[in-house]
């Protein structure tokens, strides 16, 4: 239950009332600002740029952030999509205090499995817009272990037959002595019968690869608005409202799981107009 002096802390402040009265029902970007910062607070997305900043005012969990906010300012965008875009772009520019999820990192890892073993590669090592058999992205090492493990327990998986774990010649590993392993290491199950089951559990974490031979284009487009997303290899490049005159194609080998996640669900929807370049 909140207390009384958090309900004083996030009650509608006085002060933001005239910035209120013109954000837009849109969708695009909003801004939150301290006084004479030239950092915003927080950076925030929407396709109703109105609706989800009054929600914040309504929140208990907000105080902190209305407490320090002196003014809220907005850039709307032709659609769903470049609100995304150009979020998960200025966090990572900008490092706002109250942003945590979408914070830049300097490399992601993830599982490659070459139908013998399961390796944990970085994408610092591999270009993972054009490596087959990735799966799952994840922030370090650990987490690519702790994952892999997980789902062993949960489908009964050998460790030491995925390369994971080492295992004594002769001997089972050790999770099959506690039934945590089918046995495969133990000649209890083929290997032919354990690589399907490894590669059916982690069919669900596959990372989709690259499908257009180079840059394509995303178009989105309302009254007003006319936007082109440029998007290289998983890659968000930048937003044009024409295709008289496009950057040069990226070279360097990065890899944003944050663009990824939005573009690969907005290229496999029929209804996104998308135009290839290349």
């Amino acid at each position: 239950m909140a207390r009384d002096t958090d309900s004083e802390l996030y009650r509608y402040p006085q002060r933001l009332r005239e910035t209120l009265d013109h954000l837009p029902q849109a969708p695009g970007v909003y801004f939150f600002w301290a006084a004479e910062s030239k950092v915003p607070l927080y950076i925030g997305k929407s396709v109703n740029i109105r609706s989800r900043v009054f929600s914040h005012l309504r929140t208990v969990n907000e105080a902190r952030l209305l407490r320090q906010t002196d003014k809220i300012t907005f850039t709307e965008t032709a659609g769903d999509i470049g609100a995304q875009l150009l979020e998960a772009t200025l966090i990572k520019q900008l490092i706002p205090l109250h942003n945590k999820q979408l914070r830049k990192q300097r490399a992601l890892f993830s599982l490659h499995w070459d139908e013998t073993k399961i390796d944990i590669v970085s994408s610092r090592e591999k270009n993972f817009a054009l490596t087959p058999e990735l799966y799952g992205l994840y922030r370090n090492k650990r987490a690519a272990m702790e994952f892999i493990r997980n789902l062993a327990d949960e489908h009964q998986l050998c460790l030491a037959t995925l390369g994971i774990e080492a295992q004594r010649r002769g001997q089972g590993c050790f999770r099959s002595m506690l039934g945590k392993c089918r046995g495969v290491c133990q000649g209890k199950e083929s290997i032919v019968t354990h690589h399907s089951r490894a590669k059916e559990a982690l069919a669900t974490w596959q990372i989709k690869m690259w499908p257009y031979p180079g840059r394509v284009a995303i178009h989105e487009q309302r009254e007003g608005f006319n936007d082109y997303h440029i998007i290289d290899h998983w890659r968000y490049i930048n937003t044009v409202n024409n295709l008289t005159t496009l950057p040069p194609a990226a070279t360097e080998n990065s890899f944003d799981g944050d663009s990824y996640r939005i573009l690969c669900r907005a290229l496999f929807n029929e209804k996104i107009d998308v135009i290839t370049l290349e």
